[in-house]
């Protein structure tokens, strides 16, 4: 062998050996950014570790995000209409002001996650756990909220109407000054429900009688 071939075969095991200690010494959120990337480029990514990304203000119409771990991501002013977010982690992350209309949301965990002004006309939320979520002055009209859990959740002045919240668990959440009519409250935990001021003409009750003027045989706070 001559000493060029040597040196040429040194230098090839060198650097595979540089680049394996390089791939198994890679900081864990390294991949992070290949995910974000990922989203960016196909608007898609399943199962994808997203936590704590700054999404604000991004277009991501469509998207494909079913599982994906989003916990404390910033998706504030984000557009995410029709978006299927299914089994998605959103434990504490931001979606103030986000455009959700349409959106899949059923069986993801949004608990303490800020809904506040965010627009979730017609979104599905089946199943969905909000508990101490911020919906301040969201917009929940026509939106499928069954047998979600709403525990302890704020929703002053949201928009509810025509909303189904059947089998939910609204106990210990604030709704005072909803717009509710029209709502489906069909077996729904209304045990200390804040419901002061809210507009519950033609709603249809947690016993599935129409709304009376009196909630407080539910458990529910007038």
């Amino acid at each position: 062998m001559s000493i060029t071939s040597w040196f040429r075969r040194l230098s090839t095991i060198a650097f595979s050996i540089f680049f394996s200690l390089t791939i198994f010494t890679l900081p864990a959120n390294a991949f992070v950014t290949t995910d974000y990337q990922k989203l960016l480029i196909t608007n898609a990514c399943v199962n994808c570790d997203l936590s704590e990304a700054d999404l604000s203000n991004r277009d991501l119409y469509g998207s494909a995000l079913g599982g994906a771990n989003l916990s404390k991501a910033n998706l504030s002013g984000a557009l995410l209409n029709d978006a299927k977010l299914q089994g998605a982690n959103l434990t504490g992350a931001n979606l103030s002001g986000a455009i959700l209309m349409g959106i899949t949301l059923s069986d993801a965990n949004l608990t303490g996650a800020n809904l506040s002004q965010a627009d979730l006309y017609n979104a599905l939320l089946s199943k969905t756990k909000l508990l101490n979520a911020d919906l301040t002055g969201a917009d929940l009209t026509e939106a499928i909220i069954s047998d979600a859990d709403l525990s302890n959740a704020v929703g002053k002045n949201a928009k509810l109407r025509a909303a189904i919240f059947s089998r939910a668990i609204l106990s210990g959440a604030d709704l005072s000054n909803t717009f509710m009519r029209n709502t489906r409250l069909s077996e729904a935990k209304l045990n200390g429900t804040k419901l002061s001021g809210a507009d519950l003409s033609n709603s249809v009750m947690p016993d599935g009688t129409t709304y009376n003027g009196d909630v407080t045989k539910f458990g529910a706070l007038q």
